[in-house]
C-alpha cells in the first residue's frame, strides 16, 4: 500500500465514490458506558486491504468474494489486524456487531454495497481522477510485465514513478494498482490482462489511461477467444475504449498491432490535428521503420548491446537482459517514456538500468557449479519458440531443458504443443523433461522427429525427477525452465539446489 502519509481517503469520500451506504459502528466512549452505537462525523483511511494475515492499521478491509472463497468470513480477523473500515455486500451479523462493540477502540465506518468487486472498481476510478499522475497502460500476449518493468526503470530516472510489483493486470489486479497510487506519484505503468473478450474494455473504463500500447499479438489465452484473430480482438479494446486525449504506441513489426494503427489513427488532411501516436519496429539494415527504431549488435548471456534511434536521436546501450526477443520490449518502454515526456537523451541514458523481473530470463547459480535460465512465469508457443531460440545461442556447456504446460490454448492445445515439440527436438538438448496434461503428446512427437536423447515426463511434477537431473548436473552445465505460471516449475528449480535462496512471486 503507498505511503501512509501520502495516502488519506475518508470513509464520506469512498462511500460517494461508489454510491453506497456508510454507517458507523461502535466507538471507544460506547464500549466503556456500555452504550449502543454511536455516530461520528467521519473516519479517514491510511490505506486499503484485503488479506487479514498482513496488519491493516488504519486501512479499510475490502471483503472480496471469489470463486471458492469469501472474505467476508474474515471480518472479525480484519478488525483483529486493525482496520478502521469495512466495505462489504452483506449486513453484518449480531455476532459480529457484539464483536465491534468489545474490540473496537474508535468508531468502525461500514461501507455497505451491492457488490465489492465492482465497488473496488469503482472506487480505483475514483482515486484514478483525483491523482496527477500520468497514467500508461499496457497489453499484448507477451511482453507487457518485462515492459512494465523496464518502463518502470527508464522513468523513475526522472519522475517519481509507481507500477505494481507481480503481475496485478486483471480485474481485481488493476484497481489495486491504481488505489496504491498517492499524492507524490508523477507516472504510474498499469498492466492490463485478459482472457476474454471484454475484459479490457472494463479495464480501460477503470484506468482511463493517459498512454496505451499492446506490445504484440499472438497465440496466448486462445481458451477464451479462439483464434489469433480474437486475441488481436480482445488487445484492441485497449485503443478502442482510451479516452479521447490519450496517446497510442503501436509496434509496426507485429501485423496485428499495425492493423490496429491503420484501424484506430485514421490518416487525417495535411493540417488538421490527429490522434497523438508514436510507433516503435526493429531496425534492419540500418533502415529505422518507426519513432524507437533499436537492432541487436551483440546478444550475450548476460546482456544485450543495443543501437539505433529515439525520435532521430541516435544511440547505443548495453542493457543487462538476456534473450534477442527483449529488443520489443526495450522498444515499447522506450516509447512510453517518450510519450511521458523524457528527452532521446535520457531514455538512452537510462536503458542500462533495466533489468528482468521475477521468472523472466532470470539466470540462478545452482549449487552444482551449473546454471540455470528460469522463465517460468508465462508460456504460449511464441514465447516458448523465443526461448528455445535465444536458448539455442549459448555454445558453452551441455544443455537441458525443462519444460512446462502452455495454459489456456483451448482446443489448440495439442497441436501447439505438437509444434513445440518438433521444435525441441532439433535443439542441442543433452535431456529434455516436460510436466503438465500434455506429456504423453510431446513425449510421442519428440520420438516421431527423432529426438534420441533421454526424454522425461509428467503430468505433475514429482521431486524426484528434479533430482534426476540434479545428479548429472555439472560445472559448466546449461538448464532452461520454461512453462506457463500455473505449473509451478519454481518447484523444479527449488529441487535442484539454487546456490541462494530465490525470491519468491505470487
Amino acid at each position: 500500500m503507498a505511503d501512509a502519509e501520502l495516502w488519506k481517503l475518508s470513509a464520506q469520500e469512498a462511500a460517494a465514490a461508489i454510491d453506497a451506504r456508510l454507517e458507523f459502528v461502535g466507538s471507544w466512549t460506547d464500549h466503556e458506558a456500555g452504550a449502543p452505537a454511536a455516530s461520528t462525523s467521519d473516519v479517514i483511511f491510511s490505506g486499503i486491504g484485503t488479506d487479514t494475515r498482513q496488519p491493516l492499521h488504519g486501512q479499510l478491509f475490502i471483503a472480496l468474494k471469489g470463486e471458492v472463497h469469501d472474505a467476508h468470513a474474515h471480518i472479525k480477523a480484519a478488525i483483529e489486524s486493525g482496520a478502521i473500515g469495512l466495505l462489504i455486500h452483506r449486513d453484518l451479523t449480531n455476532e459480529e456487531r457484539l464483536f465491534i462493540a468489545e474490540k473496537c477502540k474508535r468508531a468502525l465506518a461500514v461501507i455497505h454495497c451491492d457488490d465489492t468487486l465492482l465497488a473496488l472498481q469503482k472506487l480505483a476510478q475514483h482515486w484514478r481522477r483525483q491523482r496527477r499522475a500520468l497514467v500508461l497502460g499496457i497489453t499484448g500476449t507477451n511482453g507487457k510485465t518485462s515492459t512494465k518493468e523496464f518502463a518502470a526503470a527508464i522513468l523513475s530516472s526522472q519522475f517519481n514513478t509507481h507500477w505494481s510489483k507481480g503481475s496485478f493486470n486483471n480485474h481485481w489486479g488493476v484497481p489495486f494498482t491504481l488505489l496504491s497510487l498517492n499524492e507524490a506519484h508523477e507516472v504510474a505503468i498499469v498492466e492490463m490482462g485478459m482472457n476474454h473478450l471484454g475484459e479490457l474494455k472494463r479495464l480501460s473504463e477503470i484506468v482511463e489511461a493517459d498512454v496505451v500500447v499492446c506490445t504484440m499479438v499472438g497465440r496466448g489465452h486462445l481458451e477464451g477467444v479462439g483464434s489469433v484473430e480474437g486475441v488481436a480482438q480482445a488487445k484492441a479494446e485497449i485503443y478502442k475504449y482510451a479516452p479521447a486525449n490519450s496517446t497510442f504506441i503501436f509496434n509496426l513489426d507485429n501485423e496485428h498491432t499495425a492493423k490496429m494503427m491503420a484501424d484506430f489513427v485514421p490518416l487525417v488532411p495535411s493540417g488538421q490535428p490527429g490522434r497523438r501516436s508514436i510507433t516503435f519496429a526493429e531496425r534492419r539494415n540500418g533502415n529505422e521503420a518507426g519513432d524507437v527504431s533499436f537492432s541487436v549488435d551483440e546478444a550475450t548471456d548476460q546482456s544485450l548491446r543495443l543501437s539505433g534511434s529515439i525520435r532521430g536521436v541516435p544511440g547505443e546501450a548495453v542493457v543487462p537482459v538476456f534473450g534477442r526477443h527483449n529488443v520489443v520490449n526495450l522498444m515499447a518502454a522506450s516509447a512510453l517514456a517518450l510519450a511521458a515526456g523524457m528527452t532521446p537523451e535520457k531514455i538512452w541514458a537510462a536503458l542500462p538500468r533495466c533489468q528482468t523481473a521475477w521468472g523472466r530470463n532470470q539466470w540462478v547459480d545452482l549449487q552444482s557449479g551449473a546454471r540455470a535460465l528460469f522463465d517460468a512465469y508465462n508460456a504460449n508457443p511464441e514465447s516458448m519458440q523465443a526461448a528455445l531460440e535465444n536458448f539455442a545461442t549459448l555454445t558453452v556447456g551441455r544443455r537441458f531443458a525443462v519444460l512446462g504446460e502452455m495454459r489456456e490454448l483451448g482446443e489448440a492445445t495439442g497441436e501447439l504443443h505438437r509444434e513445440m515439440a518438433r521444435k525441441v527436438a532439433l535443439g542441442p538438448w543433452e535431456a529434455v523433461y516436460f510436466v503438465g496434461p500434455s506429456a504423453d503428446v510431446v513425449k510421442a512427437e519428440l520420438q516421431k522427429s527423432g529426438f534420441r536423447k533421454s526424454i522425461v515426463v509428467s503430468n505433475t511434477y514429482e521431486n524426484f525427477i528434479a533430482s534426476e537431473l540434479r545428479a548429472m548436473l555439472r560445472p559448466g552445465d546449461l538448464v532452461l525452465l520454461k512453462g506457463s505460471r500455473g505449473v509451478a516449475l519454481e518447484k523444479f528449480l527449488a529441487d535442484l539446489h539454487p546456490s541462494k535462496p530465490i525470491s519468491k512471486q505470487s
